[in-house]
């Protein structure tokens, strides 16, 4: 992966996450634990541009989930979180084939999904995701623990995704 580009976008927001937003909270004697999963059907779409198609080889995260101080009352602590992306382009062709659909588990020769996360901040393709024209964030993921608010969080997130390529034909 030598001599690759890249090029970044910053994925930031603060917010107050309520149950609309997909928050959840419970407890457990003293203990106080949340969730948030939002979805889209649509996405938010960093759309690429330019004259030449290009050849994703790498998609980095990195950044962290925090909590406001203010308004009183409704911070929490953050745990985990991930982001889901969507790379609308095209694998290169396939090595092997799925002979039974157990566990999900299917092939995927266009837009491969993966999933980021605070643990698993990166992936690399062998064989780049080529003629990328579009990325799509579809799914946001956080948990973690001592909500003050059993209705909602205080909670804001800033990430710089770098994602590394070739042009077609370098």
């Amino acid at each position: 992966m030598d001599c690759l580009r890249s090029f970044n976008f910053t994925l930031a927001t603060q917010a107050n996450w309520t149950v609309a937003n997909g928050f959840k909270h419970w407890q457990i004697g003293t203990q106080h634990f949340w969730l948030l999963a939002q979805s889209s059907a649509t996405g938010a779409i960093y759309t690429i541009q330019g004259f030449k198609n290009i050849n994703v080889f790498k998609i980095e995260i990195n950044g962290d989930w925090y909590s406001a101080a203010l308004p009183v009352g409704v911070s929490a602590l953050t745990n985990n979180w991930s982001f889901g992306f969507l790379v609308n382009g095209q694998n290169s062709a396939g090595v092997g084939n799925v002979s039974t659909p157990l566990f999900g588990m299917v092939e995927t020769a266009n837009n491969p999904y993966v999933v980021l996360s605070k643990f698993q901040n990166s992936v690399s393709f062998e064989s780049p995701i080529q003629s990328a024209k579009e990325i799509k964030l579809f799914n946001v993921y956080a948990e973690g623990i001592a909500d003050e608010s059993i209705i909602s969080a205080q909670l804001g997130y800033t990430m710089l995704v770098t994602v590394y390529y070739k042009y077609e034909g370098e």
